[in-house]
């Protein structure tokens, strides 16, 4: 079973990350080069490290993974469910026409768009630092492909750039 910290991290980190891509989708559809979402070595913080670290964002991402979570919740099951029994699955014959995800999902999970939203945040703020971290050993990996590019040039194949 999936932990609501694991749902709550892999929602924020979703919602973070397709909240960045509108504008580089945009600037692509234009035959436009975006910016990158991680600056490389000397840049400041990257866009998502920004994004993932500023408080309201977070506000923001976990009032939405809320809403959407509640959604889910209340989303109906029984027609798929009535399917799935003409199919042959025999549990779900016995769900009700009426069921709603969260009816199945039990009396705990009425409670999950609360905790998704109290923790979302402290995931965002815990992403972003990981993503600072990765910023700072962006040199670190640019010099290890100019090592390989090196090595495979003297190896005899040919560059790819």
């Amino acid at each position: 079973m999936i932990s609501r910290i694991t749902l709550a991290v892999c929602l924020a980190s979703g919602l973070a990350a397709s909240a960045l891509m509108p504008p580089q989708a945009e600037a692509r559809s234009r035959g436009e080069r975006s910016a990158p979402i991680v600056r490389s070595a000397g840049g400041d913080r990257s866009e998502l490290t920004e994004q993932l670290s500023d408080p309201m964002t977070q506000v923001k991402v976990a009032a939405m993974a809320a809403m959407m979570s509640q959604m889910l919740l209340d989303l109906k099951v029984g027609p798929p469910a009535r399917a799935m029994g003409d199919m042959g699955v025999e549990d779900a014959r016995s769900v009700s026409p009426d069921a709603r995800l969260g009816d199945i999902a039990g009396p705990g999970a009425r409670d999950m768009p609360r905790q998704i939203a109290r923790e979302v945040p402290g995931a965002m703020r815990k992403m972003g630092a990981a993503s600072g971290a990765f910023e700072e050993m962006i040199p670190e990996f640019e010099a290890m492909a100019e090592k390989m590019r090196r090595a495979m040039a003297q190896a005899g194949y040919p560059s790819r750039r």
